[in-house]
């Protein structure tokens, strides 16, 4: 298998890179998170014009077929430009699931508006008992005479206070479904909250909301499986994500430490700080490693998903507060200022940590799978097609 990037991947690597330092710089990200809404419509709608919002779906649903590398590589951007726009609540997770279960008429509207840039769907699913349980939902949906009524509190849902569109998991006869929910359904509170990395969520509280019988996303599918291999390839992509901050963590110490003259000569000169970054950097390729294998296991089966997936989250887990409480030492003072990204790449990461599952809930779900002997002794990579 060739693990090399092709052309194509490299331009898309550069241009993402490219447009996020010319559009996107640390300053630009401050007065966006300090904003009133927290978004930028017009960095979005560039979003949209790049065809970034397009890359994952399907051509026949209007997309560009992209795969889970070139997802990859628009993470790692997204983790250096420390961007809070909701690309991966709303295109990976909530525009995911709507590709998988939705209806053509669902598929035509809610991913119609996505890929234009005009429409924000979120995923409200996990509850405060959940955990890492994604199948303990307490939220009920009751057959109406014209559809059904939704009642129950999903806290903290990603890319909520953006969404035009909430697709909302409940428990139907006993089994998870989802459904379509407009934000300003009656019957439907959204509450703001700011999170430790400057990004924002909504806790949701649905009391009796109706909603028309055709919101219901594929009532024959299997929702809970289908929404946890959403997750998986979310972590993927978050898993990504921090490899490009980690990337940009190193970068930035060291040109730190070349600009710090300390007793006559510059930090960097000095052989025990050398070998810190270098370790630093070989941390930051075993990460890449890892992140690469989730990104080629997010279409495998089940088993082997959760193996590439949560044994790159467990691995990130570790090295990546690691390389980032480094990065943090040897700017001293300076990295906890906030003239600097160190201090917010590195709650970033802390919250990518305990986002979709810790590293402890990762490490557990990991270890379980590979107690199999047949995947413990397996090929890491599937074999081509």
């Amino acid at each position: 298998m060739d693990l090399n990037y092709s052309d194509e991947q490299l331009l898309l690597k550069e241009s993402a890179e490219r447009f996020l330092k010319d559009r996107y710089d640390f300053e630009k990200r401050n007065k966006i998170i300090a904003s009133e809404t927290g978004f930028d419509a017009g960095i979005w709608s560039e979003m949209a014009d790049l065809g970034w919002l397009a890359l994952p779906f399907a051509e026949e649903n209007g997309g560009l077929g992209g795969s889970a590398v070139e997802i990859s590589l628009i993470m790692e951007a997204i983790g250096r430009a420390l961007v809070v726009e909701p690309y991966l609540a709303s295109v990976i997770l909530a525009g995911g699931l709507v590709e998988k279960l939705g209806s053509a008429d669902q598929k035509a509207k809610i991913l119609g508006g996505l890929i234009a840039g005009t429409s924000r769907p979120a995923l409200a699913h996990t509850e405060r008992q959940t955990g890492f349980n994604l199948g303990n939902i307490a939220a009920a949906a009751m057959k109406s005479a014209d559809g059904y009524t939704i009642s129950g509190e999903k806290p903290l849902v990603p890319g909520g206070p953006f969404a035009d569109i909430f697709l909302v998991s409940a428990k139907l006869d006993g089994s998870v479904k989802l459904f379509v929910v407009p934000a300003d359904a009656a019957g439907l509170t959204s509450t703001q909250v700011k999170l430790v990395d400057g990004s924002r969520a909504s806790d949701l509280v649905l009391d009796n909301v109706s909603v028309p019988a055709s919101a219901l996303l594929d009532a024959a599918a299997d929702t809970l499986c289908e929404i946890e291999a959403a997750h998986d390839r979310a972590n993927a992509a978050l898993a990504s994500e921090a490899v490009g901050i980690m990337d940009a963590l190193i970068d930035a110490t060291v040109a730190y430490t070349k600009e710090r003259v300390q007793f006559g000569k510059p930090l960097a000169a000095f052989q025990a700080l050398q070998h810190r970054m270098a370790e630093m950097a070989v941390k930051c390729q075993e990460a890449r490693g890892s992140a690469l294998l989730a990104t080629l296991s997010v279409d495998a089966p089940r088993a082997m998903r959760i193996r590439g997936v949560s044994g790159a989250r467990a691995k990130i887990g570790k090295v990546s507060r690691s390389v980032a409480q480094e990065a943090i030492q040897l700017h001293g003072a300076m990295g906890f200022s906030e003239e600097m990204p160190i201090g917010a790449w590195f709650r970033r990461l802390y919250a990518i940590e305990n986002t979709f599952g810790t590293t402890a809930d990762h490490l557990k779900r990991y270890g379980e799978i590979i107690r199999d002997p047949a995947m413990l002794s397996g090929s890491l990579l599937r074999e081509p097609a």
